[in-house]
């Protein structure tokens, strides 16, 4: 391709005007480099909208401590118990369901094994890069947005690879708000985030580490309870308009039926791009009801649940 584009452009310096010399100079010396280089530009990385709910967040450190006790034979030394709890790498991990009294304040997504370290500082980071690099942790870029509708949660100013949520009264120890055993259940999305990924996940889950700040009642006012952090990989599925449309076109489908539905994606977007994420909700909402409304005849029910539950997800994500 970066052949073509260079002998194009000789030919149309051939065919116009003459040039002066100079210029021409300078214009094969770049199209040189060019075709030296391949002429290509760097991969655009895809930017991907995940939603947390507080059941996922409170479950999620029972469910990565078994799923790394299981790779033990690979991790080695970077997983083991303390006290009951899992430890991974130098964090520990207890459990939320089994100790009602812990309760999450913060969540951090950070931004993969490399910065991840200089997150958490230096306490955490001994083994750490390695760890998550073998739990599959995804590197993701900068710029990165997000939000939350959680009560009494607020967003954390930026910082280099990290994404933070945290209680309004977390400098103090307050637990307004705070997530434990009884939000277990509670799969209402309550936070939102957007982060460039370097590569498609498809109709994939995407293994995003976490860190989990959780800590025990304060036994002084004002003052933060014991606290512990989390550090983790957890699964999660995009939710926006590209995964639907990736699960569409992986839908074994009537050519009608996919028309029809990429044809609300379609308008879904132009509401996104036009500014207008209420009027996109609904709309997805519509997504989802087309999908219910043939399911069983036009779209096989395991097909049908997936696309629906994400379309879900997706609307919620806007809504907050």
């Amino acid at each position: 391709m970066s052949e073509i584009v260079v002998l194009s452009l000789v030919l149309l310096l051939l065919i116009l005007r003459p040039v002066p010399l100079p210029l021409v100079r300078r214009f094969l010396t770049l199209s040189a480099f060019v075709f030296v280089c391949g002429g290509s530009l760097p991969a655009v990385a895809a930017e991907r909208t995940f939603v947390l709910a507080p059941a996922d967040l409170v479950t999620a450190p029972d469910l990565f401590g078994a799923k790394a006790l299981s790779r033990s034979a690979l991790l080695g030394k970077a997983v083991g118990l303390r006290r009951g709890a899992v430890r991974f790498a130098k964090s520990i991990c207890p459990s939320l369901v089994a100790d009602p009294t812990r309760k999450i304040t913060r969540v951090r997504v950070l931004g993969g094994p490399t910065g991840a370290p200089l997150v958490v500082g230096r306490s955490l980071a001994t083994g750490l890069t390695a760890a998550l690099t073998a739990m599959n942790a995804s590197t993701w870029f900068p710029p990165a947005s997000a939000t939350t509708d959680q009560a009494s949660w607020v967003v954390e100013p930026p910082v280099a690879d990290s994404i933070g949520f945290a209680t309004a009264g977390f400098a103090v120890g307050n637990h307004t708000g705070a997530l434990g055993k009884d939000d277990a259940t509670n799969r209402i999305p309550g936070f939102r985030f957007t982060i460039d990924l370097p590569n498609d996940p498809g109709t994939g889950t995407v293994e995003i580490a976490l860190a989990l700040t959780t800590e025990l009642p304060a036994t002084r006012a004002g003052k933060p309870g014991k606290r512990a952090e989390c550090v983790m990989v957890a699964s999660f599925v995009p939710v926006d308009v590209e995964a639907l449309r990736d699960l569409v076109n992986a839908t074994p489908l009537g050519n009608v039926t996919r028309n029809r539905l990429l044809f609300i994606l379609q308008r879904v977007q132009g509401f996104l791009d036009g500014g207008h994420p209420d009027r996109a909700a609904r709309n997805i909402r519509t997504f989802a009801l087309e999908v219910a409304q043939r399911s069983d005849t036009e779209i096989l029910p395991a097909y049908s649940e997936a696309m629906i539950n994400r379309a879900n997800a997706a609307a919620e994500a806007l809504s907050f």
